[in-house]
């Protein structure tokens, strides 16, 4: 289950991951698009949440702006979860990746995403694959919000969860490469700034490196295809009994 902010290239790593997957492991992928807004996608869906509802047609028939249309359209993909259930159980693959509605807050937060995840597990070993942009990580307090995110999903969805940074290839990632590969630099940095915020996220740090699990970041480039295997490796080592990712 790829899920993240808009833009953060949610769709775009569907699509060239699965690819990188079928030609170097030789697996059959299997495509699912839950986003009932995509106009388009450059995958070809086995199945596509699009055949039952769309955000356009929804704004129609119940009078809705943009924003409207998608929580009602999130409350019908709940109303659809036998025809979900059914389309990707029809699916013939060792790996099924799911692409989901841009609007990340909707599905994690509202009752579709927990029920259809609830649902999917009698299937296989749902996992999600958080997909952040380094744009939303510019300072240490940021990388904790990352953190603390990815830990609250995990808790809503009930499912491992592993954040990935998207675009790390981009000149203003490297940064955020550096306080990736040196938690101690993150509170070192925190503990010399001031304010609540600061002392906020210091805190927050020092609870999670205590009660959450552990995991590695991984760090890719969905266009250029950059890390995959980085990923494919820890999306392996979530099966670890010892469950340490580190």
């Amino acid at each position: 289950m790829v899920l993240g902010p808009a833009g953060c290239g949610k769709t775009t790593l569907v699509a060239n991951f699965g690819r990188w997957v079928e030609q170097t492991q030789g697996f059959r992928v299997g495509y699912v698009n839950l986003d009932p807004g995509a106009e388009e996608v450059p995958y070809d869906p086995d199945f596509d949440i699009r055949e039952f509802i769309r955000v356009s047609e929804v704004m129609k028939e119940y009078r809705l702006g943009p924003n409207g249309a998608f929580i009602k359209c999130s409350d019908l993909m709940v109303e659809h979860l036998d025809k979900i259930h059914k389309g990707i159980s029809e699916i013939h693959a060792e790996y099924i990746l799911v692409d989901t509605p841009g609007q990340m807050e909707l599905f994690v937060f509202r009752e579709s995403g927990p029920r259809i995840i609830s649902r999917l597990k009698d299937l296989g070993f749902p996992v999600a694959v958080i997909l952040f942009d380094p744009s939303l990580v510019s300072k240490p307090s940021d990388f904790i919000a990352l953190r603390l995110v990815t830990t609250v999903i995990q808790l809503r969805l009930d499912i491992d969860s592993i954040p990935v940074i998207n675009k790390f290839d981009m000149p203003d990632a490297k940064r955020i490469l550096k306080l990736l590969e040196s938690p101690e630099l993150i509170k070192s940095e925190l503990a010399s700034e001031q304010g609540v915020v600061a002392d906020l996220a210091l805190s927050l740090a020092e609870t999670m490196d205590r009660y959450s699990q552990a995991t590695r970041i991984a760090k890719v480039s969905a266009i250029h295809g950059t890390g995959f295997e980085e990923l494919y490796d820890i999306l392996h080592e979530v099966y670890c009994t010892c469950g340490d990712l580190t």
